[in-house]
């Protein structure tokens, strides 16, 4: 993952609401398994394993965030361990084969929880944070993005 990825989940978790932040998780997997690919055919077995460390690190934080006490959410945990051992194979033999799967189950899972979020009108999460504003400008020969922080940091006394 690059700085600028980092940057931009950073952003993103800092307005975001409860499925929003659910979303997030699933992106960030799904970069970390995609990293692990591309490490994988650069034969760079150090960034494959660290990458897919990090996969099963998110996917465990999906894990632990279900209440069994719901049905629906045992069907996920059996999805989600399912993925896991897949990505836990991948490891030990040091391969991607059959990681395709893996992305898959957790792509769909990704995009059922995005068409939810966006039926969630909750605040964010995250209080106290900057508000961000884009947008883009025009420059001689150039389209110029920017951002703007509003200067509400720190602790409201």
């Amino acid at each position: 993952m690059t700085q600028e990825q980092t940057k931009d989940y950073t952003r993103r978790i800092s307005q975001a609401n409860r499925t929003e932040l659910t979303v997030i998780v699933y992106d960030i997997t799904l970069q970390h398994l995609n990293d692990c690919v591309a490490a994988y055919e650069k034969k760079d077995i150090e960034g494959f394993r660290h990458s897919i460390k990090l996969a099963q690190r998110f996917l465990g934080e999906l894990m632990s965030t279900l209440d069994l006490k719901i049905p629906l959410a045992i069907s996920l945990l059996r999805l989600y361990e399912f993925a896991q051992r897949i990505i836990v194979h991948c490891d030990v033999a040091g391969t991607t084969e059959n990681l395709e799967v893996a992305v898959r189950i957790l792509s769909r899972l990704k995009d059922s929880f995005s068409q939810i979020s966006s039926l969630d009108k909750e605040g964010p999460v995250m209080e106290n944070t900057e508000t961000v504003y884009a947008g883009l400008t025009y420059g001689k020969g150039t389209l110029n993005e920017t951002e703007l922080n509003s200067g509400n940091r720190g602790f409201l006394a």
